[in-house]
């Protein structure tokens, strides 16, 4: 056994003593309360313009990055996905870690390209994670599944990155788990000790001989009873016979062996109940042996004749049924009279007081069995269970109550401890990036589309109060832009006061739709309201090109409030599934759309549109030109012609249909009479050319932008949501 304990318990504190030192090592010095494991501060350089990790270094997610940075400029660290970091750095020279190993190993390559400076990451808004900055700059992220880049690179966008950088990665209940480890390797360690350890005997008790009052449990006294004649009269009931309390015997002489009495047993649970018995008439006492302690008196009462007296103790009866040894005889089941022989107590039982006689095995009544069990042996470890207290029984009689050992107790504790522990430590292991196909997301969020337009009501006023085309490129591009700077030269030329600049306006209420793109250039498009035009809405598509490029507005159409535009939930870029089930493709519809409005209401393309109230303003308006023009005296002929230019846009809706924004050219051209010649004196045309005599023909050139809705197949016409132009240019020849 000892041999037992020893190769079980080294084994065990050994494994204890190791995973001990582990989880203390792992808890309070590799992890620490943040569950965090950092890389320490690592020197990352490079001559071009930014220091980027390789799209598979992060092959993992699920957990927690951390990126700390310091540098003596100001300095940029930020993690987005790698089809806007690779779009964003396009063909500028970086430096890219490629392999990154624990705790200081790092591989770089060098990408080749230009030092032109970016544009400062700070601005754009496609960052999962960034900051920037003076001192020291530290983003956090939850990783995803995907090919994510992390980059570090002046916050000015300038070329020569040196820069100290911190990794790190914060795994859930990572610290939780090295408790466990900790409270597991402390259990192996106490149970490995304490099975090792010697165990101490128990002293044995010096030998003496074991008496009756010892040994015994309590016994309940019976009343004893007197010899009886062959008949028994009848006894009154008033003439109960004297019961005297028991007094402590003195050890009796051994029991000869012509009178054996049977041993009882020391566990009184193992003692069956006494059988129930009827109250006998009462008899004459003799004077009682004494006994090891007090008992309760009992109660005689009369019984029926032929039966022997039986005791009405109140406790228990012992678990031999022999005859016991009193001061008389043995009583027989009939009628026979007592022994007034005495027999000496056997060993190891309590006294019984004089006078009484047992059940006999031929009375009426149920026996109680017929020999007494032994003691039992205690285990040599742990005593023996003792059950729970017999009523009736003094509690000196009692056996002491069970309590575990403290080892067992001690185990207990630390069991829970690290259940505990386990439920609340539960790691979040991070797992493999599963991610195939290509990659695809949203233009815009919601929030960062807002944003936008917040940028563009500020910056666009403050362009048309200064007449700056310059600030406008910052917020538009062509075909808006183109518009925006022929409205500025003709205020410029026509209002050199300024009194007629535009009024400030807001867009209000907007509302974005992004669909999603897996690569550049991206788009969305805002619904919103006019703030000094209650009568117009303002539908406009904003475009980034590059990843370094600020969102600007390509599209901006201003249809009336009488117009009902296409949801944009749901609106996403045509696929050619989409472009299939359309009515029209937008380029025939474009193409149409320019004969439509050469033509006019009579155009044989006009019952494909339906227009909108702007379009029907414009086209009466050239009517009216063309006639006026016509009765002038140098003027021979005036005629109109629209054109398509560039390609349109198109997005799906959730519904089906096109939304399609489109641009056209018109030229409203007056030829000359012969013999005379021409100019510009007033209006927005003397802009671009003023006082210059032309002998054959004068011209005005508009830019308009349309939004159209094409409709599926054998679903309506194609509606004119709005047609918005621009004097861009006038001159002639």
């Amino acid at each position: 056994m000892r041999f037992a304990r020893i190769t079980l318990g080294l084994p065990l504190a050994l494994v204890g003593v190791v995973a001990t030192l582990a989880g203390a090592a792992s808890a309070f010095w590799l992890v620490g309360p943040d569950s965090t494991v950092e890389t320490g501060e690592q020197r990352l350089t490079s001559r071009g313009l930014a220091v980027a990790t390789a799209p598979d270094l992060l092959a993992r997610h699920g957990f927690t990055l951390h990126v700390t940075a310091s540098s003596a400029r100001p300095v940029f660290v930020g993690v987005a996905h790698d089809l806007d970091v690779s779009s964003y750095l396009g063909e500028a020279s970086y430096t890219r870690i490629v392999r990154f190993d624990l705790p200081s190993d790092i591989a770089t390559q060098e990408m080749k390209g230009g030092s032109e400076r970016l544009n400062p990451p700070t601005g754009l808004d496609w960052w999962v994670a960034d900051a920037g900055g003076a001192g020291k700059q530290s983003a956090e992220w939850e990783t995803l599944d995907g090919a994510y880049d992390v980059v570090v690179m002046n916050a000015d966008g300038t070329p020569g990155v040196d820069a100290t950088v911190t990794f790190g990665a914060e795994l859930k209940g990572l610290f939780g788990i090295c408790l466990v480890v900790l409270g597991a390797g402390l259990i192996l360690l106490f149970l490995g000790i304490w099975l090792v350890m010697p165990r101490r005997r128990r002293p044995e008790e010096p030998s003496a001989p074991v008496t009756r009052q010892e040994t015994m449990p309590y016994v309940v006294p019976t009343v004893p009873s007197r010899p009886t004649a062959a008949a028994h009269p009848p006894v009154p009931a008033q003439d109960p016979a004297p019961v005297r309390p028991p007094v402590p015997a003195p050890v009796r002489p051994a029991v000869p062996a012509q009178d054996p009495v049977p041993v009882r047993s020391p566990f009184p649970a193992q003692d069956p109940a006494p059988a129930p018995v009827r109250p006998s008439a009462p008899a004459p006492a003799p004077t009682p042996a004494p006994t090891s302690g007090p008992a309760p008196a009992s109660t005689p009462a009369p019984s029926s004749a032929g039966s022997a007296p039986i005791s009405m103790g109140s406790g228990p009866a012992s678990s031999g049924s022999g005859p016991a040894s009193s001061g008389s005889g043995p009583a027989s089941s009939g009628s026979g009279a007592a022994s007034s022989g005495s027999t000496p107590a056997s060993a190891g039982s309590a006294p019984t007081p004089a006078g009484s006689a047992p059940t006999s095995a031929g009375s009426s009544r149920p026996g109680t069995g017929t020999g007494a069990s032994a003691p039992r042996p205690e285990p040599a470890d742990e005593p023996a269970p003792r059950p729970a207290p017999v009523p009736g029984i003094p509690p000196q009689y009692q056996a002491p109550a069970y309590s575990p050992p403290k080892a067992k107790r001690v185990v207990s504790a630390l069991t829970g401890g690290m259940l505990l522990l386990t439920a609340t430590g539960c790691v979040a292991v991070p797992q493999e990036n599963t991610s195939s196909g290509p990659f695809t997301r949203a233009a815009v969020t919601v929030a960062g589309g807002l944003a936008v337009v917040e940028k563009y009501n500020d910056l666009n006023n403050q362009a048309n109060q200064a007449r700056n085309p310059k600030l406008a490129e910052a917020i538009e591009t062509d075909p808006t832009l183109a518009m925006t700077r022929a409205g500025y030269q003709i205020g410029r030329k026509t209002d050199e006061t300024g009194k007629d600049k535009v009024k400030p306006f807001t867009y209000t209420e907007p509302v974005v739709g992004a669909p999603q793109y897996g690569a550049y250039p991206m788009r969305f498009v805002v619904a919103s309201g006019v703030s000094t035009s209650p009568d117009n809405k303002q539908l406009g598509v904003w475009e980034r090109t590059t990843a370094g490029d600020p969102w600007v507005l390509k599209y901006s159409v201003y249809p009336s409030t009488t117009v009902k535009l296409p949801p944009l939930e749901g609106l996403r870029a045509p696929t050619k599934t989409d472009m299939s089930k359309l009515a029209s493709l937008p380029q025939s519809a474009a193409a149409n759309l320019a004969e439509y409005l050469t033509g006019g209401p009579n155009s044989p393309k006009a019952s494909l549109f339906t227009p909108s109230p702007g379009t029907v303003t414009l086209l009466n308006q050239r009517a009216k030109d063309k006639v006026t023009d016509a009765k002038k005296p140098y003027i021979a002929t005036a005629t109109d012609t629209f054109r398509p230019s560039g390609d349109p846009l198109t997005f799906i809706t959730a519904d089906g249909r096109a939304l399609v924004f489109l641009a056209l050219t018109e030229q409203y051209l007056q030829r000359v009479e012969p013999g005379s010649n021409a100019y510009w004196t007033s209006g927005p045309p003397t802009a671009f050319s003023s006082y210059v005599k032309y002998t054959q023909t004068l011209h005005q050139d508009y830019l308009h932008q349309l939004a159209v809705v094409i409709p599926p197949k054998g679903q309506g016409k194609l509606q004119i949501l709005s047609l918005d132009g621009q004097l861009v240019g006038a001159g002639g020849s």
